[in-house]
């Protein structure tokens, strides 16, 4: 009996100080571990042209990173589409309907567009 009891003393003392131990280290206060979660934002992206084409749509909405630029944006959908990679250097992207450098980070609710150049008379 009393190796029994002193097996079940030792379990429990294991046992507390590891229940103690995640409760040192737990930011959120609980006695259990809680993972940091990224930011995903939410943005609506247009397409015009020979882009649409390629594409196969004219928009989707799209969840990124937080902290993603237009470039890294593009950069994705190149990854997709192999064949848009090569029209990188010709477009123009905007951002809300305001032209933006590619360096420029998107935000919750934003419209990008990627524009093909525009030619006609």
């Amino acid at each position: 009996m009393s190796t029994f009891i002193g097996f079940s003393f030792a379990f429990v003392c294991r046992r507390q100080s590891r229940v103690r131990l995640l409760a040192e280290r737990s930011p959120s206060g609980y006695n259990f571990w809680v993972p940091t979660v990224a930011s995903k934002l939410r943005v609506k992206v247009l397409f015009f042209g020979r882009i649409r084409e390629l594409i196969g749509r004219a928009e989707e909405v799209e969840e990124v990173p937080e902290g993603t630029t237009l470039g890294d944006l593009f950069d994705r959908y190149a990854a997709k589409h192999p064949r848009l990679a090569g029209f990188r250097n010709s477009l123009v992207a905007s951002r809300n309907q305001e032209f933006a450098a590619w360096d420029t980070r998107v935000a919750a609710g934003d419209d990008i567009a990627f524009l093909p150049p525009v030619s006609g008379g």
